[in-house]
């Protein structure tokens, strides 16, 4: 299987007509499978299951992996082949489930991999457990002092509220977040005016698929960053800038986003959960299925299109790019109109 077949482009676009969604039977089949010191993803790509071979440890998303077609025999039961130019072998596919239609083990050749399940595809959703109570936290951060700032702009925030086309769904304005426990004191969002026009015009641009965009986070006050920050166990610092450094989410110009349905007003399911650390949270991870590529794809291109920056790091998250440098900001929300 580690013999090159092909590999993935480097670059993800979102060409042609919205592909149709997986049959169910075959969604629940898809995803990371390990044993005998080798790991692989299988997909679905054009109406057929792929198995995405990694032969590189350091290939976090997949994109240098070799892809293996899976041709069907029979429910669960398929046939992998790899052609060269002096062999020719195939060998025998077969899935096992659990009891609610999961794949758990997939057989090739005789040789057994065992199903690992990225948190959320059962219900096991990625939380922290803080260093204290986040109101122990807040007291603590409530008197820190942000760093000198030398930048020469500063940003000119505007609430988002106005801008047709968006939902709000603000995680850390609530306890859904991988926290459990609410950051902000407010459920407002603001960017940047540079910025939230851009975003305006990426919803319009959307609208003409039938997609509208979901705000999870804009702007953060310079504390709330902070707040995040000191919340960490010290393993998990390296989750969060520094706050001595800051984060683009300070200065307004760095926004969370997803995809709704416009005609149903219903959040679609993208290729990962908000804040999900997996292979699946990389902007260019070539897993899951057809539909859930095009879509992520299809939203970071019609970023991209307005100047946004895509982050290779997590899908959702995008930079505006402003070729100048703005100032960290800690204005709390009470303070914004």
């Amino acid at each position: 299987m580690c013999a090159l077949l092909f590999q993935m482009p480097s670059l993800a676009v979102a060409n042609g007509v919205q592909p149709k969604d997986c049959p169910l039977d075959e969604k629940y089949l898809l995803g990371l499978y390990a044993g005998n010191g080798e790991q692989f993803l299988v997909r679905e790509q054009n109406g057929m299951l792929n198995v995405v071979y990694r032969y590189l440890p350091d290939d976090k998303d997949y994109q240098k992996s070799n892809v293996f077609s899976l041709v069907k025999d029979h429910y669960d039961a398929y046939q992998i082949s790899e052609t060269g130019s002096l062999t020719h072998t195939e060998a025998g596919v077969k899935f096992e489930r659990d009891k609610d239609g999961h794949g758990i083990s997939c057989i090739i050749g005789g040789n057994r991999y065992t199903r690992v399940f990225f948190g959320p595809e059962k219900g096991n959703y990625f939380k922290i457990k803080t260093t204290k109570s986040m109101d122990a936290l807040r007291q603590d951060v409530q008197n820190a002092i942000m760093p000198v700032q030398t930048a020469p702009n500063i940003a000119e925030l505007v609430n988002l509220t106005g801008i047709p086309g968006l939902k709000f769904d603000l995680r850390y304005a609530t306890d859904n977040n991988c926290f459990s426990a609410p950051l902000y004191e407010d459920s407002k969002a603001y960017l940047n005016r540079n910025a939230a026009e851009a975003l305006g015009r990426v919803a319009e641009r959307l609208s003409d698929y039938g997609f509208g965009l979901v705000i999870w986070d804009a702007y953060r006050p310079w504390k709330v960053s902070k707040l995040a920050y000191e919340a960490l166990p010290k393993e998990q610092k390296t989750l969060l800038p520094a706050p001595g450094k800051g984060s683009p989410h300070n200065t307004g110009n760095a926004v969370d986003v997803s995809l709704y349905n416009l005609k149903t007003g219903k959040a679609i399911q993208m290729i990962s959960d908000f804040d999900e650390p997996s292979p699946r949270q990389y902007g260019g991870f070539v897993g899951g299925t057809s539909l859930e590529r095009w879509e992520r794809n299809l939203l970071q291109q019609m970023m991209s299109i307005e100047g946004f920056n895509c982050s290779n790091m997590e899908w959702w998250h995008f930079d505006f790019d402003s070729k100048d440098s703005y100032q960290l900001l800690d204005i709390p929300f009470s303070a914004l109109h």
